[in-house]
């Protein structure tokens, strides 16, 4: 099945995401609530009422949303990254191949230029057009061999990774022209979304590797088609007179030898007529004092089925391998891509959660409260019945991600309410707690706590929360104790550090200012973890 994903789709994801975070800088987390939530209501729900949409749709079709708002904010000419990467795209797929196809034909051309005086050298063509394409298909494979028994794979190859940025600087190069017409913030946003591809190569894996292998597979087909043309063009418009020569004294047997089995793949289908038999390779020898007027016709024709056939099976045929296999694995690793990012989550979070309030958010922040269970259910802008205050009550601590494993300091855990604690963090995050650990606040005695992350059973960890209180700054101790728990489970855990303020009286959950936030989010941006997520436990709605 055709992947519903595509590399330009991931490319345009990332720069909405970057969006999305400078306008929750700008007016707050509950404009991106309001705004998905109301999208989710009147155009998401509807289209699923009868089956149940996965995480992949939904984040799928909130892209399309999002791009439908940037083409109506720009007058139906909206500059994506993904739009610009796929055109540039193919553009280098159109430049690749008739350059290739060029060169081919070009250099194939040169090699049969007769002028009646010299026969064209098959050892020669043979070794230039077929034995050197042959021997670096070779020497890829082997060294594909050797890093996988190594455990790596071919990202870490030096020769890809320096083609591939030179690749990419050129291609980013070529962009300008439509950067130039975006403003100053749009052009930021442009350059991080393309960052935070680069920086994710852990969530897409070999994805933005793929492109490029396949452009050498296409060049190579290319180059091999143009041989072959110019091959075909000068056997029929031309009389070519192929002949075989050696300083080093080879019988014509073992040439004929040779040929046999390189001539096997396709010999037991077409015959011994595709390729020189041994009498024909005797008439075709060119010795220097002889010159080669004695030599019969029909001997000195008898190469060329041999050579193209030769082209075909050794060199344009594995590069056709190599394309179906390519896109086959491109094709695979779209189908593969986790969406269990935090961005992922969050957005998920936004989509299917009620917009809520109760009393205990207003004791949080200070705001009157009417009675003890207070709960005011969202207005949906369709035309729908209200929902009952039942089905709120039921839905206040819905979690669309799951479960997570809540850490908490030793300072903090005796006094924290942990039925509070589980209704912000769905409310916040879209999780509900599946266990508490206490840990040692101070970061230095949490080798049984990263122990356990080791020898769990699970393949994989459960989300993890983090408490912290904002109001103390990170030190050095958290980052590597951060690291550590990323070493332990797996890449794409998702790790939430949830902050709070100065505990109350009354509570330990107060909200954080917006000073300690920045400094918390500048500490924890050095880890460089796109699954790594630093958010306010208590938020305003």
């Amino acid at each position: 099945m055709k992947p519903l994903w595509r590399i330009p789709d991931f490319l345009d994801l990332e720069y909405f995401f970057i969006q999305d975070k400078q306008l929750e800088e700008k007016e707050g987390l509950s404009a991106l609530r309001d705004r998905d939530r109301i999208f989710y209501l009147n155009d998401i729900a509807p289209e699923f009422e009868s089956t149940e949409a996965d995480r992949e749709w939904l984040i799928f079709r909130w892209l399309q949303e999002q791009r439908n708002r940037e083409n109506r904010a720009q007058n139906g000419q909206a500059l994506l990254p993904g739009r610009m990467w796929y055109e540039l795209y193919g553009l280098f797929w159109s430049v690749f191949s008739f350059m290739a196809m060029a060169t081919g034909a070009g250099l194939s051309y040169s090699f049969l230029t007769y002028t009646g005086k010299q026969p064209v050298n098959v050892s020669l063509f043979f070794l230039v057009f077929v034995g050197f394409q042959f021997l670096i298909l070779l020497s890829l494979f082997c060294a594909a061999i050797i890093r996988k028994m190594q455990g790596l794979d071919l990202r870490s190859s030096l020769l890809l990774s320096f083609v591939n940025k030179g690749l990419n600087s050129f291609l980013f190069r070529l962009r300008k022209y439509g950067l130039d017409k975006m403003g100053g913030i749009r052009r930021s946003q442009f350059a991080a979304a393309l960052a935070a591809v680069r920086a994710r190569g852990k969530g897409y894996g070999p994805l933005f590797f793929w492109p490029l292998f396949l452009l050498f597979q296409l060049f190579g087909i290319a180059f091999n088609f143009g041989v072959l043309g110019a091959l075909l063009v000068k056997v029929a418009s031309s009389d070519l007179a192929f002949g075989w020569q050696s300083t080093i004294q080879v019988s014509s047997e073992f040439v004929y030898r040779m040929v046999q089995w390189l001539a096997f793949p396709w010999s037991w289908l077409l015959g011994s007529t595709s390729y020189p038999g041994l009498k024909q390779i005797e008439g075709s020898r060119m010795i220097l004092k002889d010159g080669f007027y004695h030599l019969a016709s029909e001997d000195l024709v008898s190469w060329w089925p041999f050579l193209g056939l030769a082209i075909c099976c050794y060199c344009l045929l594995p590069r056709i391998i190599l394309f179906v296999a390519g896109s086959f694995e491109r094709n695979r690793t779209l189908s593969r891509i986790s969406f269990n990012r935090a961005d992922h989550n969050q957005l998920l979070h936004r989509l299917l959660t009620p917009r809520l309030e109760t009393s205990l958010r207003k004791k949080v922040l200070g705001e009157p409260a009417e009675k003890a269970n207070d709960l005011k259910p969202e207005k949906s802008v369709t035309n729908r019945d209200e929902v009952s205050a039942e089905t709120i009550s039921e839905k206040r601590t819905v979690a669309v991600n799951g479960e997570l494993l809540a850490l908490i300091p030793d300072e903090l855990f005796d006094d924290c309410d942990f039925s509070e604690l589980e209704q912000f963090c769905s409310q916040a995050f879209g999780y509900r707690i599946g266990g508490t650990i206490r840990m040692d606040g101070e970061y230095i005695d949490n080798r049984a706590l990263i122990d356990h992350f080791s020898h769990d059973d699970e393949s994989t960890c459960k989300p993890l929360l983090i408490l912290q209180e904002a109001w103390q700054p990170p030190i050095q101790e958290i980052l590597r104790f951060l690291q550590e728990l990323r070493v332990h489970c797996d890449n794409e855990t998702h790790i939430i550090v949830a902050l709070i303020g100065k505990p109350k009286l009354d509570t330990l959950f107060t909200p954080v200012t917006d000073n300690d936030l920045k400094i918390w989010q500048q500490k924890m941006a050095t880890l460089a973890d796109p699954c790594l997520q630093l958010s306010p436990l208590v938020t305003t709605l």
